[in-house]
């Protein structure tokens, strides 16, 4: 018999991105809508623990279904879940600075610049960080006893072969869940690097020049490759 694979219906990242980052953090990324998914799945476990009973009185068909629970939730969390919101918040940065000159100096009644990454988008990135964080612990829930967990649920079903299967793809998926999460972020972080540093650029050099030549003080001396300087990311991070 095929194995059931629940629908895949991810996230629209389109429409996230849309939205903006305000309406993200109100909307998927509200606390209650990261806990729905939670809440929901740990029903699901206690559901198959009264269902297919515990430990070895469950034995291979109740690890089975236990695990399946696990890869399901893994899949939706993920893909369909936080990847999307993820990869949204890094394709809404802007990488490039403006055409124009910036008019400096700045105000300083005004607010500071956000150099290009709204501070919405690393509020974002913290609480995707947290929903992981709170997933596993729900979830997974390593060497908690007395959790009705998936860990615990699978470690005491005994040692067949089914249940040792069930018990090594639960901890495949924990592990492909967290890489491509943590690539994501990565790759996130990495970007507004980029756009942090090309703001900064932005400022220093093209506002020092168009101060320059309206006749104002320059911002700094050009040393080190003046204008064309340019500094990457993962430079900035060496």
């Amino acid at each position: 018999m095929q194995e059931y694979s629940a629908p895949l219906v991810p996230l629209d990242k389109e429409a996230l991105k849309r939205s903006g980052f305000t309406e993200i953090l109100s909307g998927p990324l509200k606390q209650s809508v990261l806990r729905q998914p939670l809440i929901d799945a740990t029903d699901s476990l206690a559901r198959a623990s009264l269902m297919f009973g515990k430990g070895r009185e469950g034995g291979e068909g109740a690890a089975r279904v236990v695990a399946t629970i696990y890869k399901q939730m893994c899949t939706f969390y993920g893909q369909a879940f936080l990847y999307p919101i993820i990869e949204a918040l890094q394709e809404m940065l802007k990488t490039s600075a403006p055409n124009s000159a910036p008019q400096l100096p700045f105000d300083e009644e005004q607010p500071a610049h956000d150099l290009g990454v709204d501070s919405a988008m690393w509020v974002g990135l913290e609480r995707i960080h947290s929903a992981a964080k709170s997933f596993d612990r729900e979830m997974w829930a390593e060497n908690k006893k007395e959790s009705n967990r998936v860990w615990e649920l699978l470690a005491t079903s005994g040692d067949s072969t089914g249940v040792n299967n069930a018990i090594a793809m639960a901890r495949e998926c924990r592990v492909e869940f967290f890489t491509e999460l943590e690539n994501r972020g990565e790759d996130a972080i990495f970007r507004a690097l980029d756009t942090l540093s090309a703001h900064i650029q932005w400022i220093l050099v093209t506002g020092s020049e168009a101060m320059s030549s309206g006749g104002g003080a320059r911002l700094f001396g050009m040393a080190g490759g003046g204008a064309s300087a340019s500094v990457s990311s993962k430079s900035m991070l060496l």
